[in-house]
C-alpha cells in the first residue's frame, strides 16, 4: 500500500490477534516510504491521555 500513503491518510493498523484499528497517518518516512507514524483512533481514549502514535512499516498498514 506504500503508493497511497501520505500525511493525512486513514489507514488500518493490526490490533491483536485479529482485529486492526484505524489510524491517521501523521509522518512519511522515505521515498519509497521505509517508516510511516500513524495517530490511533482507539475507540475508548482516556481524556487525560497523550495520543498514542506507533511507528510502522508501510507492509503493516492496510487502506481503511
Amino acid at each position: 500500500m506504500t503508493k497511497q500513503l501520505a500525511v493525512g491518510s486513514t489507514v488500518r493498523v493490526p490490533w491483536g490477534l485479529e482485529d486492526a484499528v484505524e489510524g491517521t497517518v501523521v509522518e512519511v518516512w522515505g521515498d519509497p516510504p521505509v517508516h510511516v507514524r500513524v495517530q490511533l483512533h482507539l475507540p475508548e481514549p482516556d481524556d487525560d491521555a497523550d495520543p498514542v502514535v506507533l511507528l510502522l512499516a508501510p507492509s503493516a498498514l492496510t487502506a481503511a
